[in-house]
């Protein structure tokens, strides 16, 4: 196993760096109050009768070299009193259903029988008095027809 050298801080080499990519100190940072800044834009878009909008306070200050982002803008914006716009709603393409078209009655089969036909059959057994006696009846009409 290996020692690890120590590193000297004095004998490192100063980093040279372009004047426009050093960045600000932090106290002329501090010196900007973000919160005040998004207030005064959006009483700005209000005076002049519009609807102050995070993207768009964001996009202004973005351009002053402030940087802000949309849930912040947000909250101070619900404290100034804006309301909230709804959401549009996504809007999917559908074809339109064509309309129905009315069931035709079909013609009852000699094999099928509709709940109305059986409920007829009832009454008129119960009426004639009994099945045998119904199906006699039946044949006969069937022979005069």
């Amino acid at each position: 196993m290996t020692k690890k050298a120590k590193t000297d801080l004095e004998t490192l080499e100063p980093v040279h760096l372009a004047p426009e990519t050093v960045p600000a100190p932090i106290a002329d940072l501090a010196k900007v109050n973000k919160s005040e800044e998004i207030r005064l834009e959006a009483r700005r878009i209000l005076d002049a009768g519009g609807s102050p909008r995070p993207r768009d306070i964001i996009e202004v200050l973005k351009s002053r070299g402030i940087e802000v982002v949309s849930p912040q803008v947000s909250q101070i914006l619900g404290t100034l009193g804006v309301e909230r716009r709804p959401r549009k709603k996504k809007s999917v393409a559908v074809s339109p259903r064509p309309p129905r078209a009315a069931a035709a009655p079909t013609p009852p089969s000699d094999d099928a029988f509709t709940l109305t036909d059986l409920i007829a059959a009832k009454k008129f057994v119960e009426m004639i008095g009994s099945p045998r006696r119904a199906m006699s009846l039946l044949d006969a009409l069937d022979k005069l027809s």
